[in-house]
């Protein structure tokens, strides 16, 4: 009885023990692979998430740099537009004077001056570097156009001014007798030698005085030996005076043509009878009004 009831006893124990041996066994070598598997994708998982980090970082910084490039691309175009203004400002300039030049001295094409190329900004560009510089290039043509120009313009007015301010008419028109030269002469009160520095011109009451050249009148009042006197300024010191007038026609500031009416003749101030006395005067010295008279 006690045989029969330990061997099955002793026979299960003997059939448990073998296979619970061989699942643990297993059960750990199939945990290994799925921990290798495991880690494997963990590791997979990490090196991928590092690259698309750094994908994402390289967007970035590429995102930044293109931001950066279209602000400085703005910011140049900006510059670029206001030197095109200004270019453009200066081109009509530079035109207009040109046209004046033409128009006002029949000057047409001939201008001796080397014009802007027009061509320079019609031909492609590498860059702003290229466009810039071309710019600087037609901005210095224009400016070296604008500065001959402005001297051409200046010497032209100087001779235009010279040639209507030059002293060459008559102050009595019309017949007229010269009653005194300049120079050495005797004084009709004194009698003694004394320096004429004008031209004496023998007329009538009331007879009218023209200016001998364009110009301002600068002085125009009564004067203790001239009487009334006229004087016009005619630029660079040239100044004409007309004295011993009977009436002044011309008031101080005002402008005044060639040969246009200016007094009327008489015998005021220091005179011994009704004449007009003439001087031309270059720097405050008289000089010899004859030489300004035509003949």
């Amino acid at each position: 009885m006690q045989e029969s009831s330990t061997q099955p006893a002793a026979i299960a124990a003997a059939t448990v023990a073998p296979h619970a041996h061989f699942s643990w066994s297993k059960f750990w070598s199939q945990s290994r692979g799925l921990l290798l598997v495991t880690l494997i994708s963990l590791a997979a998982a990490l090196f991928f998430y590092s690259q698309w980090q750094s994908a994402q970082r390289q967007q970035l910084v590429l995102s930044a740099q293109l931001e950066q490039q279209k602000r400085l691309q703005q910011r140049e175009l900006g510059r670029i537009g206001q030197r095109l203004g200004q270019l453009q400002a200066e081109l009509a300039q530079v035109s207009q004077m040109g046209n004046r030049l033409v128009n006002d001295y029949d000057l047409v094409d001939e201008l001796p001056v080397a014009r802007v190329d027009n061509n320079l900004l019609q031909r492609p560009f590498n860059g702003f570097a290229d466009l810039n510089q071309t710019l600087a290039q037609v901005m210095t043509q224009t400016q070296e156009y604008g500065i001959t120009l402005v001297a051409l313009e200046s010497m032209l007015l100087n001779l235009h001014i010279n040639e209507i301010t030059q002293i060459q008419g008559h102050p009595v028109p019309g017949i007229s007798q010269l009653s005194s030269g300049f120079g050495q002469r005797r004084d009709p009160f004194s009698g003694r030698a004394r320096w004429h520095r004008g031209l004496d011109f023998r007329g009538k009451q009331g007879e009218p005085i023209a200016a001998t050249a364009a110009g301002v009148v600068s002085l125009s009042e009564h004067h203790r030996d001239f009487g009334n006197m006229v004087e016009i300024s005619h630029g660079q010191g040239w100044i004409t005076r007309y004295a011993h007038l009977d009436t002044q026609l011309v008031e101080v500031g005002e402008h005044v043509e060639q040969g246009q009416l200016i007094a009327r003749m008489g015998r005021t101030g220091r005179a011994t009878g009704v004449h007009l006395h003439y001087e031309v005067l270059k720097g405050n010295k008289q000089l010899n009004p004859a030489r300004f008279i035509p003949n």
